[in-house]
């Protein structure tokens, strides 16, 4: 793993990063801390069940990308959550009670079955045996045009991905 405020994150950071967040109109600044999301996910896990995964996923990144703030840190996540129009002592309940552990712990076993290794990854089409993984944040017009080609069937470049990216595989 890279150093946290090596010279290739701050080069990663300043030739990528930030022009990309630029060009989308976001606030993005490299986080102070070097964090665990465990907890964050099982928040989003927690505010999907209640119907308000966009507002507490948008509130995760604000405090985490603009803030600078600990996503572990359960008052942290009670702001979060706060802000979003649910009940900050229902989620720590169920952060304490482990209501969504296993389903994040289920989440990470499938994408390591799938060969997912960045963030973010979105994998394109309609069986899993002939997707087009999409890696990174890509520029707008690569994800159309993978969206374009599942979309009117053309697989080539799916499968030509799929020789390139080896560890994605079926579950089988």
């Amino acid at each position: 793993m890279p150093e946290r405020r090596g010279e290739y994150i701050l080069e990663h950071w300043t030739n990528r990063v930030y022009p990309m967040a630029e060009e989308r109109g976001l606030v993005m600044r490299l986080p102070p801390l070097q964090t665990r999301s465990r907890r964050a996910h099982e928040v989003a896990a927690f505010a999907r069940a209640e119907g308000q995964l966009p507002a507490v996923d948008t509130g995760l990144y604000h405090a985490f990308f603009e803030h600078g703030r600990d996503i572990n840190d359960v008052a942290v996540l009670e702001d979060v959550v706060r802000e979003a129009g649910l009940e900050p002592a229902a989620m720590r309940r169920a952060l304490e009670s482990g209501a969504f552990a296993d389903a994040v712990r289920a989440d990470l076993q499938l994408a390591g079955t799938l060969g997912v290794r960045s963030v973010p990854t979105m994998l394109v089409g309609e069986t899993l045996d002939d997707v087009e993984p999409v890696i990174g944040a890509v520029p707008y017009e690569w994800l159309a045009g993978a969206i374009d080609r599942a979309l009117f069937g053309d697989r080539t470049h799916a499968r030509l991905r799929r020789r390139m990216v080896p560890q994605l595989r079926v579950i089988e």
